[in-house]
Parts: C-alpha cells; structure tokens; sequence
C-alpha cells in the first residue's frame, strides 16, 4: 500500500544577527578608504601633469638663449 503524498513544508528565516550588519559597516568603510584612496592617487597623477622645477630651468635657458 503506497502512501499518500504529503506535500512540502520548509521555512527559512533571514540571518540578520550582529555580526552580519558589522560586516556590512566595514565593507561600506572600506569602499570609503578605496575612493578616498583613489582620489589621492587623482591629486598625485595631476600634479604630475606639470613639473615646476623642470619648466622653471626650461624658462631660464630660454631666457638667456634670448639674450646671446
């Protein structure tokens, strides 16, 4: 004799304990550092786009390159 067919039960709860909203925070930190991290890499790689001390020597050559 076969039994009859019962059906499914299952539950499942969302894991929202402590630890889980302190990863959270620290990944959102860490995203914060990067682009702050990223943004001083930008002001570095700018202020490489021009080299005073090197145009100041250039300038100075052209100068008395003017005057021979």
């Amino acid at each position: 004799m076969s039994k009859k067919f019962q059906g499914y039960r299952f539950s499942f709860t969302q894991p929202y304990g402590h630890n889980q909203w302190n990863e959270a925070y620290d990944r959102l930190l860490s995203v914060s550092q990067e682009l702050r991290r990223l943004d001083a890499t930008d002001t570095v790689v700018q202020n490489m786009l021009t080299y005073p001390d090197a145009e100041a020597i250039i300038e100075k050559i052209r100068e008395e390159s003017r005057h021979d």
